[in-house]
């Protein structure tokens, strides 16, 4: 892969890098073509395979017989970019890392910074990782110190990326900012994962209240930081990561986005089709989405208390459909799309669940809302509401809440940005509807 100063490739929105580890998965990354403007990341470890290096530093030139980047047709150019606008095109719209595999299931194989940095040299990538120790503030920093001395030893094209650990929030931002005081200009955020059981690798994040404090204090902490968050991608983390300013984030489970199998060994049409379906999903689910701030849509939300008045269903169902007060009626009969997809989100505050989204599937329960459950319910409301609200920026958002529910609301709102149009319906119930009914015709175009 052309080498690129780090200083060149600067990101300036967030970027979805994919893991890769395999010349198969370089194939399906470079048949995905990239719209103007966009950018998307490629991360592998330094305990791959040297065929695959090899692989890697062409991309997207991974197979010339049969082309990925022009349809699988043989490469008319023979392998010489230059000649290639669609390679140079995709090439020019890549940003690479490559870490130490230190939580590989070999694990860091190239102890040696000097021959590690050799590595990362010899790949061509953008931004070298150091190694890290999971949950270790202190080993960490160290590691830190002795990566930092041997990169100031000599210039290297690549930019060293620190990487913050701890235990708790405290710990990570300390790190943070021992190695801000290091030099580090890039600094990611690790040990966000937990092991999958019976498995040597790490694939859910563990804690995601605690990652969403750690984003938002560090960039209290740090307004420009450049921060990226290591393996913690997902398309539901997207618009999380744009908030935050997070300029990059890997995802280890893109490649698994498929249901065509088969038993046969070497069968080429069902890797055909697999490879398929795993672009159209990086295209719909990942490379569709807004990459920058002032690209991402503005939605208008609604909260509205649950309801006395339920329907007795027998199994779990949308909670749209299981409430059946006057609120719930009307909103039903407004045809509108519950899924929270259309620009007017929906949030309903239940006295058993907390906050719910109207899809969310629940049984019949009778419980209402009173001071004290409101206070107790806080920490759960809290974290829900962040979780919530971290999703997406809304402009504006209407409530039509009950007065316990409404004890409960208030202690939210310091969690709303400052920008947001609030508006709150009081008055008789009939009133209150009323305003609801004409707040929603207002901001969502009904389709008859």
């Amino acid at each position: 892969m052309q080498q690129k100063t780090a200083e060149q490739n600067k990101p300036e929105s967030f970027t979805p890098f994919f893991v890769v580890d395999r010349q198969a998965s370089l194939k399906i990354i470079a048949g995905v073509s990239l719209p103007d403007n966009k950018k998307m990341g490629l991360m592998t470890h330094a305990n791959t395979h040297k065929n695959f290096q090899q692989a890697f530093k062409k991309f997207p030139c991974v197979d010339l017989d049969s082309c990925p980047v022009i349809g699988g047709k043989k490469c008319p150019y023979s392998g010489d970019i230059s000649k290639c606008e669609k390679g140079q095109k995709l090439r020019s719209s890549i940003i690479t890392i490559c870490d130490s595999g230190v939580f590989t299931k070999e694990g860091c194989t190239i102890p040696d910074y000097n021959e590690l940095f050799e590595t990362y040299e010899d790949l061509g990538v953008n931004y070298g990782i150091i190694i890290d120790y999971l949950k270790d503030k202190n080993t960490t920093i160290e590691s830190a110190k002795k990566a930092m001395e041997i990169y100031r030893s000599r210039k290297w094209d690549f930019k060293l990326m620190g990487v913050a650990q701890g235990n708790n929030k405290e710990e990570y931002l300390d790190c943070y900012r021992e190695l801000k005081n290091i030099g580090y200009e890039v600094i990611a955020i690790g040990g966000m994962l937990k092991k999958r059981e019976n498995s040597a690798r790490y694939v859910n994040v563990r804690d995601e209240s605690l990652l969403l404090n750690i984003l938002s204090s560090v960039r209290e902490m740090d307004k420009k930081g450049m921060v990226f968050a290591l393996g913690c991608y997902s398309p539901k983390r997207h618009e999380t990561f744009i908030k935050y300013s997070v300029f990059g984030s890997d995802y280890k489970g893109w490649i698994f986005q498929y249901n065509a199998r088969s038993k046969k060994r070497g069968d080429k049409r069902a890797q055909k089709k697999r490879f398929s379906q795993v672009r159209d999903f990086v295209r719909k689910e990942v490379i569709s989405k807004p990459q920058k701030l002032e690209e991402r849509p503005k939605s208008k939300l609604l909260v509205v208390s649950c309801s006395k008045k339920k329907i007795k269903v027998e199994t779990p169902t949308p909670a749209i459909y299981v409430y059946d007060g006057p609120v719930y009626k009307t909103l039903r009969k407004m045809g509108l799309d519950f899924k929270n997809e259309n620009g007017l989100d929906i949030l309903i505050l239940s006295a058993k669940h907390g906050f719910i989204e109207p899809m969310t599937e629940i049984t019949y329960y009778d419980q209402i809302m009173t001071k004290d459950s409101a206070e107790k319910m806080r920490p759960m409301l809290e974290k829900q509401l962040l979780d919530f609200l971290s999703r997406k920026e809304y402009s504006e958002i209407a409530v039509n809440l009950g007065k316990p529910y409404m004890l409960a609301f208030q202690k939210m709102i310091p969690y709303l940005s400052e920008e947001t149009k609030m508006e709150f319906f009081d008055g008789p119930i009939g009133k209150k509807l009323h305003k609801t009914k004409k707040w929603v015709e207002k901001n969502i175009k009904i389709e008859n």
